[in-house]
């Protein structure tokens, strides 16, 4: 059994290459070609943690995947990683287990190459300003996802921590060489795309604080009772989902909304892979509003899977 480490996978798969990856996976998706069951999802109160347990296979893929997620929440005020993961990759032909992935980054990476594709189907061609709320490990490739997408002028950084909000400015200039600002509630009316990653409960901002036109990637809240994003925004915002039977479940940035009889997922625009493949148009007005709402789904990680296992 071969086993990849971090750095490894972040050698073998350019962040191109991955927004490529998740173009197939939610085509793959959408065209009902993936076998992929409800993740389990154990809470773990004492320890204020979650552990997500997440198979996928497409028709045809030579491997199949099983991913083990544990969500520590107190970690990032330990300094340590909020998630930890691997990805265990078995061979379809004999079940036999072929490798051992690290997790944390396929699921870095495979999150923020979605909010690409997303970014890229949906947002406006003409932008300048790019925000981000978080700082850890998914907002750096989010970062990194826009970035490979979009030319950007400046990008501002939400946190709730100023010390964090200014290392992490720092590590986009050092590493994109992009002009960066601390973000605040005045400033954020100048963003084009918002990428939010965080594990919020409550929304990060109001409607009147968005610009006209504004798309956002909201791949932070992954449980019915987590919110990034208003209701407000959502009722009047176009919404596509990386996989609405998930999202119907998970989702807690439009189960709330839902909840309320403020929206419903009739109005859903539809699922990306739906929009890669021309089965329903992504951006149609310059002045719309867009939300690509992402729960995450295993295909995404088998996309990968299958690119690292193919170049070693």
């Amino acid at each position: 059994m071969i086993t990849i480490d971090k750095d490894q996978v972040r050698d073998l798969i350019p962040m191109s290459e991955a927004i490529a990856a998740m173009r197939w996976a939610f085509m793959q998706l959408s065209n009902g070609n993936v076998f992929v069951p409800n993740r389990l999802s154990m809470d773990i109160p004492d320890k204020n943690a979650t552990t997500l347990v997440m198979p996928a296979y497409v028709l045809g893929s030579p491997y199949y995947i099983v991913k083990i997620v544990s969500v520590n929440y107190s970690n990032p005020h330990k300094g340590k990683p909020l998630i930890n993961a691997t990805v265990h990759v078995f061979d379809v032909k004999d079940g036999k287990q072929a490798a051992m992935l690290d997790g944390d980054a396929v699921t870095a990476i495979r999150t923020g190459a979605a909010s690409g594709l997303a970014t890229d189907l949906l947002a406006r061609k003409n932008v300048k300003v790019a925000a981000i709320f978080g700082t850890g490990v998914q907002a750096s490739t989010q970062v990194e996802a826009v970035i490979n997408v979009r030319k950007w002028e400046k990008i501002l950084v939400f946190s709730r921590e100023e010390s964090s909000a200014s290392s992490f400015c720092d590590f986009i200039m050092t590493s994109f060489s992009i002009a960066t600002e601390i973000g605040s509630e005045k400033n954020l009316k100048e963003a084009d795309v918002i990428c939010t990653a965080t594990p919020a409960e409550e929304p990060l901002f109001n409607y009147d604080q968005l610009k006209s036109g504004v798309h956002i990637n909201a791949v932070g809240s992954f449980k019915p009772h987590m919110q990034e994003v208003s209701i407000e925004t959502i009722v009047n915002a176009k919404v596509v989902v990386d996989h609405r039977r998930a999202c119907e479940q998970e989702a807690g940035d439009l189960i709330i909304p839902s909840e309320t009889g403020q929206w419903s997922f009739d109005q859903l625009h539809g699922e990306l892979g739906e929009v890669a493949n021309g089965k329903i148009p992504g951006r149609e007005l310059e002045e719309e509003k867009t939300v690509f709402k992402s729960v995450g789904n295993a295909v995404q990680d088998l996309a990968l899977a299958n690119m690292i296992m193919e170049k070693i």
